[in-house]
Protein backbone atom coordinates (compact mmCIF):
# COMPACT_ATOMS: atom_id res chain seq x y z
CA UNK A 1 0.00 0.00 0.00
CA UNK A 2 1.21 3.50 -0.88
CA UNK A 3 0.11 6.92 0.31
CA UNK A 4 -0.89 9.48 -2.33
CA UNK A 5 -1.49 13.20 -1.84
CA UNK A 6 -3.08 14.65 -4.96
CA UNK A 7 -2.81 18.43 -5.43
CA UNK A 8 -5.23 19.97 -7.90
CA UNK A 9 -4.69 22.85 -10.31
CA UNK A 10 -6.09 26.36 -10.65
CA UNK A 11 -9.89 26.87 -10.65
CA UNK A 12 -10.46 23.27 -9.55
CA UNK A 13 -10.79 21.40 -6.27
CA UNK A 14 -10.17 17.99 -4.81
CA UNK A 15 -13.26 16.82 -6.70
CA UNK A 16 -11.27 16.67 -9.95
CA UNK A 17 -9.45 13.57 -8.64
CA UNK A 18 -12.58 11.64 -7.64
CA UNK A 19 -12.43 8.80 -10.16
CA UNK A 20 -8.66 8.39 -9.82
CA UNK A 21 -8.78 8.50 -6.02
CA UNK A 22 -11.59 5.95 -5.81
CA UNK A 23 -9.71 3.52 -8.06
CA UNK A 24 -6.50 3.84 -6.04
CA UNK A 25 -8.37 3.34 -2.77
CA UNK A 26 -10.02 0.24 -4.19
CA UNK A 27 -6.53 -1.19 -4.67
CA UNK A 28 -5.69 -0.53 -1.02
CA UNK A 29 -3.78 2.75 -1.36
CA UNK A 30 -4.28 5.64 1.02
CA UNK A 31 -5.32 8.74 -0.92
CA UNK A 32 -5.78 12.38 0.10
CA UNK A 33 -7.28 14.72 -2.49
CA UNK A 34 -7.83 17.84 -0.42
CA UNK A 35 -9.24 21.09 -1.76
CA UNK A 36 -7.03 24.16 -1.37
CA UNK A 37 -8.30 27.20 0.53
CA UNK A 38 -10.62 29.48 -1.41
CA UNK A 39 -11.55 26.94 -4.08
CA UNK A 40 -14.23 24.31 -4.62
CA UNK A 41 -16.19 23.58 -1.46
CA UNK A 42 -13.78 25.89 0.39
CA UNK A 43 -14.54 28.91 -1.80
CA UNK A 44 -16.31 30.55 1.13
CA UNK A 45 -12.90 30.84 2.87
CA UNK A 46 -11.53 33.15 0.19
CA UNK A 47 -9.76 36.26 1.52
CA UNK A 48 -7.36 38.70 -0.17
CA UNK A 49 -4.40 37.20 1.71
CA UNK A 50 -4.99 33.64 0.46
CA UNK A 51 -1.91 32.92 -1.63
CA UNK A 52 0.51 30.23 -2.71
CA UNK A 53 1.98 30.01 0.80
CA UNK A 54 -1.53 29.34 2.13
CA UNK A 55 -1.90 26.39 -0.22
CA UNK A 56 1.51 24.99 0.66
CA UNK A 57 0.52 25.19 4.31
CA UNK A 58 -2.84 23.52 3.56
CA UNK A 59 -1.08 20.43 2.28
CA UNK A 60 1.79 20.44 4.77
CA UNK A 61 -0.54 20.67 7.78
CA UNK A 62 -2.77 17.94 6.36
CA UNK A 63 0.22 15.62 6.04
CA UNK A 64 1.36 16.42 9.56
CA UNK A 65 -2.04 15.99 11.22
CA UNK A 66 -2.72 12.75 9.32
CA UNK A 67 0.84 11.57 10.07
CA UNK A 68 1.52 10.75 6.43
CA UNK A 69 4.95 9.38 5.60
CA UNK A 70 6.77 8.36 2.40
CA UNK A 71 4.11 10.22 0.44
CA UNK A 72 3.73 10.08 -3.33
CA UNK A 73 2.87 13.77 -3.78
CA UNK A 74 1.31 14.66 -7.13
CA UNK A 75 1.13 18.29 -8.28
CA UNK A 76 -0.99 18.92 -11.36
CA UNK A 77 -0.68 22.18 -13.33
CA UNK A 78 -0.69 25.05 -10.76
CA UNK A 79 -0.33 22.24 -8.19
CA UNK A 80 3.32 22.02 -9.23
CA UNK A 81 3.84 25.42 -7.61
CA UNK A 82 2.39 24.05 -4.39
CA UNK A 83 4.41 20.84 -4.64
CA UNK A 84 7.67 22.75 -5.04
CA UNK A 85 6.96 24.79 -1.92
CA UNK A 86 6.01 21.60 -0.12
CA UNK A 87 9.36 20.00 -0.94
CA UNK A 88 11.04 22.59 1.28
CA UNK A 89 8.26 22.80 3.86
CA UNK A 90 7.70 19.06 4.44
CA UNK A 91 10.76 17.38 2.91
CA UNK A 92 10.89 14.48 5.36
CA UNK A 93 7.34 13.35 4.57
CA UNK A 94 7.73 13.04 0.78
CA UNK A 95 9.18 9.97 -0.88
CA UNK A 96 8.15 10.70 -4.47
CA UNK A 97 7.28 13.99 -6.18
CA UNK A 98 5.22 13.69 -9.36
CA UNK A 99 4.80 16.76 -11.55
CA UNK A 100 1.77 16.11 -13.76
CA UNK A 101 1.89 18.62 -16.64
CA UNK A 102 2.93 21.15 -14.04
CA UNK A 103 5.11 24.12 -13.19
CA UNK A 104 8.46 23.52 -11.48
CA UNK A 105 9.33 27.02 -10.27
CA UNK A 106 12.66 28.27 -9.07
CA UNK A 107 12.84 29.62 -5.54
CA UNK A 108 11.45 33.16 -5.52
CA UNK A 109 9.49 32.80 -8.77
CA UNK A 110 5.71 33.13 -9.13
CA UNK A 111 3.40 31.39 -11.59
CA UNK A 112 3.02 34.69 -13.42
CA UNK A 113 6.76 34.63 -14.16
CA UNK A 114 6.19 31.55 -16.34
CA UNK A 115 2.91 32.51 -18.01
CA UNK A 116 3.14 35.84 -19.79
CA UNK A 117 -0.59 35.95 -20.55
CA UNK A 118 -1.38 35.66 -16.85
CA UNK A 119 0.86 38.65 -16.04
CA UNK A 120 -1.44 40.97 -17.96
CA UNK A 121 -4.59 39.38 -16.55
CA UNK A 122 -3.26 39.67 -13.00
CA UNK A 123 -2.32 43.33 -13.48
CA UNK A 124 -5.81 44.12 -14.80
CA UNK A 125 -7.47 42.26 -11.94
CA UNK A 126 -5.29 44.00 -9.35
CA UNK A 127 -5.98 47.41 -10.88
CA UNK A 128 -9.70 46.68 -10.66
CA UNK A 129 -9.37 45.76 -6.99
CA UNK A 130 -10.25 42.13 -7.61
CA UNK A 131 -8.97 39.31 -5.40
CA UNK A 132 -9.58 36.45 -7.84
CA UNK A 133 -8.71 35.47 -11.39
CA UNK A 134 -11.95 34.54 -13.09
CA UNK A 135 -12.40 31.20 -14.78
CA UNK A 136 -11.36 31.66 -18.43
CA UNK A 137 -14.19 31.66 -20.96
CA UNK A 138 -14.68 28.27 -22.61
CA UNK A 139 -11.81 26.95 -20.50
CA UNK A 140 -12.55 23.28 -21.10
CA UNK A 141 -13.34 23.64 -24.77
CA UNK A 142 -10.82 26.24 -25.96
CA UNK A 143 -8.08 26.22 -23.34
CA UNK A 144 -7.95 22.47 -22.69
CA UNK A 145 -9.41 21.07 -25.90
CA UNK A 146 -12.20 18.98 -24.38
CA UNK A 147 -14.95 17.97 -26.78
CA UNK A 148 -16.84 15.47 -24.62
CA UNK A 149 -20.09 17.28 -23.78
CA UNK A 150 -20.71 15.08 -20.74
CA UNK A 151 -17.33 16.01 -19.23
CA UNK A 152 -18.02 19.69 -19.89
CA UNK A 153 -21.55 19.64 -18.46
CA UNK A 154 -20.51 17.73 -15.35
CA UNK A 155 -17.37 19.63 -14.43
CA UNK A 156 -17.43 23.22 -15.69
CA UNK A 157 -20.12 24.26 -13.16
CA UNK A 158 -17.77 23.12 -10.36
CA UNK A 159 -14.99 25.52 -11.34
CA UNK A 160 -14.38 28.49 -9.07
CA UNK A 161 -12.33 31.69 -9.41
CA UNK A 162 -8.66 31.34 -8.46
CA UNK A 163 -7.35 33.43 -5.52
CA UNK A 164 -5.32 36.11 -7.26
CA UNK A 165 -2.41 36.07 -4.84
CA UNK A 166 -1.73 32.41 -5.64
CA UNK A 167 -0.67 33.49 -9.13
CA UNK A 168 1.52 36.41 -8.10
CA UNK A 169 3.12 35.23 -4.84
CA UNK A 170 6.64 33.79 -5.29
CA UNK A 171 7.26 30.27 -4.10
CA UNK A 172 9.39 29.84 -0.98
CA UNK A 173 11.53 26.86 -1.93
CA UNK A 174 15.03 27.37 -0.53
CA UNK A 175 15.76 23.65 -0.73
CA UNK A 176 14.81 23.43 -4.39
CA UNK A 177 14.56 19.74 -5.28
CA UNK A 178 16.00 18.04 -2.19
CA UNK A 179 18.11 14.91 -2.40
CA UNK A 180 16.64 11.58 -1.35
CA UNK A 181 13.34 12.07 -3.18
CA UNK A 182 12.25 10.29 -6.36
CA UNK A 183 11.23 12.76 -9.09
CA UNK A 184 8.85 12.15 -11.98
CA UNK A 185 7.54 14.46 -14.71
CA UNK A 186 4.53 13.60 -16.87
CA UNK A 187 4.00 15.66 -20.03
CA UNK A 188 0.53 15.67 -21.57
CA UNK A 189 -0.58 16.88 -24.99
CA UNK A 190 -1.29 20.57 -25.39
CA UNK A 191 -1.22 23.43 -27.83
CA UNK A 192 1.97 25.18 -28.86
CA UNK A 193 1.45 27.85 -26.20
CA UNK A 194 1.52 25.40 -23.31
CA UNK A 195 3.77 26.68 -20.51
CA UNK A 196 4.76 23.16 -19.47
CA UNK A 197 6.92 22.09 -22.41
CA UNK A 198 10.06 23.85 -21.08
CA UNK A 199 9.72 21.98 -17.78
CA UNK A 200 9.39 18.67 -19.61
CA UNK A 201 12.49 19.38 -21.69
CA UNK A 202 14.35 20.46 -18.56
CA UNK A 203 13.46 17.27 -16.69
CA UNK A 204 14.33 15.03 -19.64
CA UNK A 205 17.88 16.34 -19.35
CA UNK A 206 17.93 15.98 -15.56
CA UNK A 207 19.17 12.57 -14.33
CA UNK A 208 17.13 12.97 -11.15
CA UNK A 209 13.88 12.69 -13.11
CA UNK A 210 11.97 9.85 -14.70
CA UNK A 211 9.78 11.24 -17.48
CA UNK A 212 6.60 10.08 -19.20
CA UNK A 213 4.65 11.51 -22.10
CA UNK A 214 1.05 10.83 -23.09
CA UNK A 215 -0.99 12.15 -25.99
CA UNK A 216 -4.12 12.85 -23.97
CA UNK A 217 -4.69 16.42 -22.86
CA UNK A 218 -4.20 18.49 -19.73
CA UNK A 219 -7.46 17.28 -18.12
CA UNK A 220 -6.39 13.63 -18.21
CA UNK A 221 -7.96 12.74 -14.86
CA UNK A 222 -11.34 13.47 -16.46
CA UNK A 223 -10.73 12.40 -20.07
CA UNK A 224 -8.43 9.37 -19.68
CA UNK A 225 -8.43 8.38 -16.00
CA UNK A 226 -7.59 4.72 -16.69
CA UNK A 227 -4.20 5.65 -18.14
CA UNK A 228 -3.44 7.89 -15.19
CA UNK A 229 -4.54 5.26 -12.67
CA UNK A 230 -2.29 2.70 -14.36
CA UNK A 231 0.64 5.13 -14.24
CA UNK A 232 0.09 5.78 -10.53
CA UNK A 233 0.01 2.02 -9.92
CA UNK A 234 3.32 1.72 -11.75
CA UNK A 235 4.84 4.52 -9.68
CA UNK A 236 3.61 2.90 -6.46
CA UNK A 237 5.23 -0.39 -7.40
Amino acid sequence: MSTFVLIHGAWHGGWVWREVAEALRAEGHRVSALTLTGLGEREHLLKPEVGLSTHVEDVARHMEVEELEDVIAVGWSYGGMVLTGLLSRATERIGTAVYLDAFIPEDGKALSDYASAEQENIKKAQAAGEITRAVPDDAYQTRWGITDEEVIAKNVPRLSPQPLKTLSEPVHAPRGLPDGIRYIYVKLAGDKATPFLPFYEQTRADPRFETFQHEDGHMIMLTSPDWLIALFHKIAE
